[in-house]
């Protein structure tokens, strides 16, 4: 990964023709890779006129994540919450599963768990 790529990869994307704001995890989320990546979500979803944004958390290929990293993450769902609708995610890993079930318990969301994106389901 180059110095000037995030992990995650954050972009716009069509799933099953629904506009979704995509991130796509690589290895281990560190704190700093959560600091970035929060600051750019926070710019995506900006404008008063997103709103009900369905997220996909493409972790197929995540390993893991730092403790303070899972902090920011679930400060910044706080903050947008009144902006997205739905939280896909996308993983088979136990570890991946727990800490995003933890989040939604705190944040309140709709998180959905599937093992790939064809499952994804609007």
């Amino acid at each position: 990964m180059s110095q000037k790529e995030i992990n995650p990869k954050i972009e716009w994307c069509n799933v099953k023709n629904n506009n979704c704001l995509k991130f796509t995890f690589n290895g281990t989320l560190t704190k700093d890779d959560a600091v970035k990546a929060t600051a750019q979500w926070r710019e995506y979803l900006s404008p008063d006129n997103i709103n009900n944004v369905n997220i996909v958390w493409e972790c197929t290929n995540m390993t893991g994540y730092e403790p303070m990293a899972r902090s920011v993450w679930q400060s910044a769902l706080k903050d947008l919450k009144s902006k997205i609708a739905c939280i896909w995610l996308i993983t088979e890993s136990r570890l991946i599963k727990t800490g995003a079930q933890l989040m939604s318990v705190f944040t309140s969301y709709n998180l959905k768990v599937v093992n790939s994106e064809d499952k994804i389901e609007f």
